[in-house]
C-alpha cells in the first residue's frame, strides 16, 4: 500500500512538473517578440481624454503596461486584479481588436474595471510591441522594460513583480 502511494505521489510531482515546465516554455514563446530595454514609444489618447506618454510616466514611478482584448476569456479573469493594482500603481492598459472607444469604453464600465486605457482598433501599438497573446504585461520603470509576462497571472505575481523590479 505505501508503495503504491509512494509511485502516484512520484508520478503526480512528475506529471505536474512536465505542466509547468511545458507551460513556461509556451509562455516564453509567445513573449519572444515583445521588447526588453528601452520601452518602445508608446503615447497616445486614454478613453477619458487625457494624453499619456510611457517614456514621461515611467521616470519616477513604476508603471504597469496591460495589453488585454474585450474577447479575451482570461483577460475577463485577470482584469480585475489589475484594475485594483491601479488603485496604488499607475497603469496604462491598451485595448487591442475590440471595437471603437465607445464600445470600449461601455465594456469597462459594465465591468467595473478602472485603469487608463488606449484603444488600439488598428493594432498598431500591438505590433510595434510584439504582443502575440492577450493578456500581456511588461513592467516598465525609467523607460526601460523590466519584465513581461502573457497569460494568465495573480494580483499577487504582478504586485511583486512590481516591488521587487
Amino acid at each position: 500500500m505505501k508503495k503504491r502511494l509512494s509511485k502516484f505521489i512520484r508520478e503526480g510531482v512528475l506529471t505536474l512538473l512536465i505542466a509547468v515546465g511545458v507551460m513556461t516554455a509556451y509562455n516564453l514563446y509567445l513573449q519572444r517578440n515583445m521588447p526588453s530595454g528601452d520601452v518602445p514609444v508608446l503615447m497616445g489618447t486614454t478613453l477619458d481624454g487625457s494624453r499619456f506618454n510611457l517614456g514621461e510616466a515611467s521616470k519616477d514611478e513604476t508603471v504597469l503596461v496591460y495589453f488585454w482584448a474585450s474577447w479575451c476569456s482570461v483577460c475577463r479573469v485577470v482584469s480585475p486584479a489589475v484594475s485594483d493594482i491601479a488603485s496604488d500603481y499607475p497603469v496604462i492598459s491598451v485595448a487591442m481588436a475590440s471595437g471603437n472607444d465607445d464600445r470600449v469604453s461601455r465594456y469597462l464600465a459594465a465591468h467595473t474595471l478602472d485603469f487608463a486605457t488606449i484603444n488600439d482598433e488598428g493594432g498598431m501599438m500591438v505590433r510595434e510591441w510584439g504582443v502575440q497573446a492577450t493578456p500581456a504585461f511588461a513592467i516598465v520603470k525609467n523607460g526601460e522594460i523590466r519584465s513581461v509576462t502573457t497569460g494568465y497571472t495573480t494580483e499577487l505575481g504582478l504586485r511583486l513583480r512590481m516591488m521587487l523590479l
